[in-house]
């Protein structure tokens, strides 16, 4: 989740011949860290009062180094980067939110998070939200937001996913949900193949994740399967999201 939409962002650069934007490394950097400082906030919302002790050191240097970085990113790569904290602070807040009531894990969380993530597609592609603005209706602009919502597409059936795998095995109803949210997907890239928007491959790849959704959870109410054999399918699959996305 961190580093998919990174990456994807660097390659929808690479493909749109893009300048050189070295100012890009502090703002991944403050995303990274930002990330860790995010996770050590979970943990400290949700202690009680009497454990916060243990997580508020993790908190205070995760965040110090992210608004140390942040501020980089700012003198080097200009107040313009302030204009994404529009769409960033309205998700973090609400997924901090959640995490106060202990809902840290909840399917509303995990969609906060994953849009977030895929957020970083576009920063990474455009850097500022000005550039991203006046990119609106061009072809690059138009790719950018496609695969945009192709990060969280993905991302977001890998939440559903692992919960059938994890916290909720054996559920049918979230089975039922991991399999409608990975066939919408297939559809959406399907009709837009068709529409000239995607390329097919895109098609395939979605489809390809129906049928893990619906198989490997078959398997796991046979035998066992190990929390490290998902996590190795995940890498396995993100990486023929980098492959579509660098090659399609």
């Amino acid at each position: 989740m961190l580093a998919l939409p990174v990456v994807v962002g660097a390659i929808l650069r690479s493909a749109d011949a893009a300048p050189p934007s070295p100012e890009l490394l502090p703002v991944v950097a403050c995303w990274l860290t930002g990330y860790l400082a995010f996770h050590a906030a979970t943990v400290w919302l949700k202690a009680p009062p009497g454990r916060r002790a243990s997580a508020r050191t993790p908190l205070l240097a995760y965040g110090a180094a992210a608004t140390g970085l942040g501020l980089v990113s700012l003198a080097w790569g200009g107040t313009g980067l302030l204009g994404w904290v529009v769409p960033f602070g309205p998700l973090v807040a609400a997924a901090l939110a959640l995490a106060a009531g202990r809902r840290e894990r909840s399917l509303a969380s995990g969609a906060l998070t994953v849009a977030a993530a895929s957020l970083m597609t576009l920063v990474v592609r455009f850097v500022t939200p000005q550039a991203l603005g006046d990119a609106l209706g061009s072809p690059a602009g138009t790719r950018a937001l496609w695969y945009t919502g192709l990060v969280f597409a993905y991302l977001f059936g890998t939440v559903l996913y692992v919960k059938t795998m994890i916290r909720e095995r054996g559920s049918r109803r979230w089975w039922a949900a991991s399999l409608a949210w990975h066939g919408l997907a297939t559809a959406v890239a399907a009709a837009a193949a068709v529409a000239g928007l995607l390329p097919w491959p895109w098609t395939a790849l979605f489809a390809a994740t129906v049928v893990r959704a619906w198989l490997v959870p078959v398997l796991a109410a046979r035998r066992p399967v190990r929390p490290l054999a998902v996590g190795l399918v995940e890498i396995a699959f993100t990486a023929a999201f980098v492959m579509v996305a660098a090659t399609a």
